[in-house]
C-alpha cells in the first residue's frame, strides 16, 4: 500500500502582505505671519509657537475622515504586525473579509470626497468671511486638483518565501540568504502572535475592569459601561481563528474559554448583580492568567499552558 504525504501548507499559502494607502487634504495651513504676530504680541520668542488656520469648517471634512477612521480602524483589526514600510500581515482566511470590508468603505469614500469637491468652490467663498484677515487664495487648490488630493487603495503581495528564492548564487550563500528569510519570516510572525495575545489580553481586562467599576446606587448608576465593552471582546473572538495564522492552539484555547465565560448579554450585566460579579471574576482570573503566561513570553505554540 502507498503513503501519500501531504505537504504542510507553506506559510506563504496561509497568509499575504496587505497594505492600505488613504491621501485626503488636511484642510490646515501654517500661518508664519499670525504666528510672528502673536509672538510679538505677548513678548515671545518666534519659535514658541505655530499657528495653523483651520481652513474649511470641521463638519466640511466630517463624512470624509469618518470613513478613513473606519477603514484605517478595519484594516488594522483584520491584519497582524508586519514592519514599519506599510504593509500588514493578512492571513488568507482573512481575505474575503478583509477585500469586502474595504471595497465597501471605499465605495462610500469615493461619493463622500466628490460630494465635498462639488461644495469645494462654496466652502472657499464662505472661508473668505470665517477667516477675514487671514484669509489667502494661495492656501486653497485649484478645483481640479482638490480631487487629486484624495485617494484610497489597498495593495497586496505575497510573503518572502525561502522556498521560492531562484537567484542563481552559490549553494553555500543561496543557503545562507533562504536561512536569513526564514529567520526573519518567523521573527515577524511571533511579533504578530504576540499582538493577538495582547489584543486579547487588553480587551478581556477591559471588560474586567468596567463591570468591577459599575455600581448601582440609590440615585442612579456610578461608572456605566458600553454595550461595546462586550461587543468588541465578541468580534475579537470571532476573528481571531482567522488571524491566528501561526496555528497557535493555546490561543484558540483561551479565545473559546473568553466565548464560555464572558460573553453576556450587556443588558443582562446591568441587571443582574450575580451575573456581573461572576463574569468579572471570569474576566480577571482569565486576564490575570495570559498576563503571567505573557510575562514568561510568548508562545511559538505549545509552550507552557494558561491553566
Amino acid at each position: 500500500m502507498n503513503t501519500v504525504c501531504v505537504a504542510e501548507p507553506t506559510l506563504s499559502s496561509r497568509a499575504m502582505l496587505c497594505s492600505l494607502s488613504i491621501s485626503m487634504w488636511s484642510a490646515r495651513k501654517h500661518d508664519p505671519d499670525a504666528s510672528q504676530e502673536i509672538a510679538q504680541r505677548h513678548g515671545a520668542q518666534a519659535d514658541a509657537g505655530r499657528y495653523h488656520k483651520v481652513l474649511l469648517p470641521k463638519e466640511a471634512l466630517a463624512e470624509v475622515q469618518k470613513i478613513v477612521s473606519n477603514a484605517r480602524q478595519e484594516h488594522y483589526f483584520m491584519t497582524l504586525p508586519w514592519d514599519d514600510n506599510g504593509y500588514r500581515v493578512l492571513p488568507s482566511a482573512a481575505y474575503m473579509v478583509h477585500t469586502e470590508r474595504m471595497r465597501e468603505l471605499s465605495n462610500r469614500f469615493t461619493p463622500a470626497v466628490d460630494a465635498l469637491a462639488r461644495e469645494f468652490g462654496n466652502l472657499v467663498e464662505q472661508a473668505k468671511v470665517r477667516l477675514g484677515g487671514l484669509f489667502r487664495p494661495e492656501d486653497y487648490p485649484a478645483p481640479d486638483e482638490f480631487r487629486r488630493k484624495f485617494s484610497f487603495e489597498t495593495k497586496v503581495m505575497p510573503l518572502p518565501d525561502a522556498g521560492d528564492f531562484r537567484v542563481t548564487l552559490g549553494d553555500e550563500e543561496k543557503e545562507r540568504i533562504k536561512r536569513q528569510i526564514t529567520a526573519t519570516v518567523e521573527a515577524s510572525l511571533q511579533i504578530a502572535s504576540r499582538d493577538l495575545w495582547q489584543r486579547l489580553y487588553e480587551t478581556v481586562s477591559h471588560l474586567a475592569e468596567r463591570l468591577n467599576a459599575y455600581k448601582v446606587t440609590g440615585t442612579g448608576v456610578e461608572h456605566p459601561f458600553r454595550d461595546s465593552v462586550v461587543a468588541n471582546l465578541v468580534k475579537l473572538v470571532d476573528v481571531l481563528p482567522k488571524l491566528n495564522v501561526t496555528g497557535d492552539p493555546e490561543l484558540e484555547r483561551v479565545a473559546g474559554q473568553v466565548r464560555a465565560s464572558l460573553l453576556a448579554d450587556p443588558q443582562g450585566l446591568r441587571k443582574s448583580d450575580s451575573i456581573r460579579t461572576e463574569t468579572a471574576k471570569a474576566a480577571n482570573d482569565l486576564a490575570a492568567k495570559m498576563a503571567a503566561y505573557m510575562g514568561c513570553s510568548l508562545p511559538e505554540s505549545n509552550v507552557g499552558r494558561i491553566m
